[in-house]
């Protein structure tokens, strides 16, 4: 019998990327920090592998890829990339910059450090994780100071002096640009460090099967009033195995998934 038929017991809520979710209690065997991941080949691609839990071998459906969206391991993966992106952005940002001081042309990259991609990135990239923010905090600084490096360098070559011009690029390579090098791969660091999927272990009988999630909510009842079905214009595909439910204290929207034809079909 589905979940959803069983009103009385508890559920539990999860977070998937940005969306708040749903699996009835009486499925849930176990939460655990992700195992293990062993490929499989030819399974279809929400199926991430298998995993093995004191000896119980089960598949692992990436709930992410299930429900259509980006795996968190792929999303990882484009966050450390455009880090690494954003830092050799900076070294052929200061490369360019002593080639004009050398050969006398305008420079036309971005000298705003605002304007910058890495800068525009930073102004809108919100995290939870303060040791992140910290490291983004302290890459301000160098990075401001390396951008405001074109301005005193252009003058000082226009002036004639191209050895002052070239020792002051020499001296931010070897102390900002180097400085924030570090600091851009702390922060690839902490994030791969930090990237902590969990699995739910759900059973049915002898049957066993795992879900990814990426954070557990809470445990609590929805009651029956509180869960309608998926609105009509979304009742094809997904609507089969989804409801809609609302926590009691705060009337949050649920997505509510139903266990049964969503891992065990």
């Amino acid at each position: 019998m589905s979940s959803l038929a069983s009103v009385n017991l508890p559920f539990v809520l999860f977070e998937v990327r940005d969306g708040l979710y749903a699996i009835g209690s009486e499925y849930v065997r176990e939460i655990v920090s992700m195992p293990k991941v062993v490929p499989v080949p030819n399974v279809p691609p929400e199926v991430r592998g298998v995993i093995n839990l004191r000896g119980k071998v089960m598949q692992l459906i990436d709930l992410r890829v299930k429900l259509g969206l980006p795996s968190a391991q792929s999303e990882l993966e484009v966050l450390v990339q455009l880090l690494q992106d954003r830092e050799k952005d900076h070294r052929d940002w200061l490369r360019e910059l002593e080639a004009c001081v050398r050969e006398h042309r305008p420079f036309k990259l971005a000298r705003d450090p605002q304007a910058c991609k890495f800068g525009q990135w930073y102004g809108k990239f919100q995290t939870d994780n303060s040791l992140l923010r910290m490291v983004l905090k302290r890459m301000d600084e160098p990075h401001r100071i390396v951008h405001a490096t074109a301005a005193v360098a252009l003058e000082l070559a226009e002036k004639g002096d191209q050895d002052g011009a070239l020792q002051l690029l020499t001296l931010r390579r070897n102390v900002e640009l180097a400085g924030l090098a570090k600091l851009f791969d702390e922060a690839r660091r902490l994030i791969r460090e930090n990237h902590r999927e969990l699995a739910v272990v759900l059973s049915r009988g002898e049957k066993r099967s795992a879900i990814s999630i990426d954070r557990i909510e809470s445990v609590e009842r929805i009651p029956e009033e509180n869960i309608e079905p998926m609105p009509g214009a979304m009742e094809s595909g997904r609507g089969q195995r989804w409801r809609i439910g609302k926590r009691v204290k705060t009337q949050q929207t649920i997505l509510m998934l139903n266990e049964e034809e969503l891992v065990f079909a």
